[in-house]
């Protein structure tokens, strides 16, 4: 099941942290971590828009920002440059409803760290992270 252009939060199905920019930053035009987060803003998840490309790999948003990475970690870009990433997200139905992976063209995929409020990496060697990728008018659970 491909996954439809909308407005989602992620979610790790093993730390059950969402993931998403921090609800404080600096306010620079500096590159922004993507982090999984264990306490969100006002209890709401970080919001992610996701556009499907015309050769069937997705760019997603962090607030209003393309994702990309800089040496192995994830980031939003507020700037043209670094240039985004075109994600390749996998459907996971034996894992449950709405379940993907989310990997770059060259395999390497999100990894979510244990620890909260950890930077969000991508990882060519590791097991890709099952992420629970809901439409905003879901709860996280």
């Amino acid at each position: 099941m491909s996954l439809e252009p909308g407005r989602y939060f992620i979610q790790a199905k093993s730390t059950h942290y969402v993931v998403g920019r921090y609800y404080v930053e600096d306010r620079s035009l500096l590159p922004k971590r993507i982090l999984s987060l264990s306490q969100t803003a006002g209890g709401l998840p970080p919001e992610w828009l996701v556009e499907k490309t015309g050769d069937g790999t997705y760019r997603m948003k962090a607030q209003d920002t393309y994702t990309g990475v800089i040496d192995q970690k994830l980031y939003a870009f507020l700037l043209p440059e670094p240039a985004p990433v075109d994600w390749v997200v996998k459907s996971h139905p034996e894992q449950g409803e709405d379940v993907y992976s989310i990997e770059t063209e060259n395999g390497e995929c999100w990894t979510v760290e244990y620890q909260p409020e950890s930077q969000v990496r991508t990882d060519s060697y590791k097991t890709p992270d099952k992420l629970a990728v809901r439409e905003l008018t879901s709860k996280p659970g």
